[in-house]
């Protein structure tokens, strides 16, 4: 049976988004969320081929981290971040594996995983800076964590000094050569800054042979709306969370973890949203009566800009998977 543990508080020192913010996204904006993520409350991008429906890309997602972290057959997984526990499910009853410990901050999903009463689950409503483990995992899986850590600071040092914390803690958890996989919305190469105030056609990789002319009227304007529209996503429905970007969690892992298998998916992203959000249209009235017009209205509006940011290169969705060194 699963069961819930939760953790003692300690300290004052920084621990990623706090209680209050996740409070806000995942058990308020949570009641409309899962009008639309689909049966299996899937609350992150999922891996999409032709013919899919959102139920199948996310399972498939689910099945891709648990097989690039060598979780199949494993004895212990920790999934950090484990939301509603649809890939705790799925890590028992379909990969096989003999004990599978979810953490999240939300004590409104940790009830929700709790009473399902899965086999060999155990869900911890607890921040990850605080779990101490039984035993050393085989594996750890963290699917959009990573945005959680760093806060909105903008200064890349603090940034990538926060999520070396994380690693630092997975790379203690887990048992030599052991395996982290990780999925994270990221920023565009270049930085945050200019993800969100250059044009598309100024956002290719460097070296890649995209323009850099100057910027007119209409491009600084476009970018004053990106930066206001990113300000409303934070303030509204992501409260304390900030995109990393690839290269920052590359120099927080140095020396902790080897990278074994690193890809970006924005397609990911924009199918997964673009279904979101026609269900989201669809259950309007519905989530209005649960958490107020004006909260949905917010998501929807960060939807749509997700949506054209991700079609626009401006973030991305970026898997990692590391080994322990």
């Amino acid at each position: 049976m699963a069961t819930v543990v939760h953790g003692a508080k300690k300290g004052s020192s920084y621990k990623g988004t706090s209680s209050k913010a996740i409070l806000h996204q995942y058990d308020f904006l949570g009641d409309f969320y899962r009008l639309f993520l689909g049966p299996e409350l899937v609350f992150s991008y999922g891996m999409w081929e032709e013919g899919d429906t959102l139920e199948s890309a996310q399972n498939r997602k689910l099945d891709y981290h648990a097989e690039a972290a060598h979780a199949v057959g494993a004895d212990r997984v920790l999934d950090v971040g484990c939301g509603y526990g649809s890939l705790l499910h799925r890590l028992v009853t379909v990969h096989h594996v003999k004990h599978a410990v979810g953490i999240t901050m939300s004590p409104g999903q940790a009830t929700w995983a709790r009473d399902q009463h899965w086999p060999r689950c155990e869900v911890r409503a607890e921040n990850w800076f605080d779990h101490k483990p039984d035993g050393p995992y085989d594996a750890i899986i963290a699917i959009e964590v990573i945005e959680h850590c760093a806060g909105n600071t903008v200064w890349r040092a603090k940034r990538v000094a926060r999520y070396r914390e994380f690693f630092q803690h997975c790379h203690s958890w887990l048992r030599p050569g052991g395996r982290l996989s990780v999925q994270a919305n990221a920023w565009n190469e270049r930085g945050w800054l200019a993800s969100l105030v250059l044009p598309p056609q100024q956002l290719a990789p460097h070296g890649s042979g995209g323009t850099r002319e100057r910027l007119g009227l209409k491009d600084i304007l476009g970018g004053i709306k990106n930066v206001r529209e990113g300000l409303h996503a934070s303030r509204k429905v992501y409260p304390e969370c900030f995109l990393p970007t690839r290269d920052e969690l590359i120099d927080a892992s140095c020396g902790l973890f080897r990278i074994v298998e690193a890809h970006t998916d924005p397609d990911d992203g924009v199918a997964t949203v673009r279904s979101w959000l026609e269900k989201a249209e669809a259950n309007r009235v519905r989530g209005a009566e649960l958490i107020g017009e004006d909260a949905v209205s917010d998501i929807i509006r960060e939807q749509k800009t997700a949506l054209r940011f991700l079609r626009e290169g401006r973030f991305t969705v970026f898997r990692m998977v590391f080994e322990k060194v």
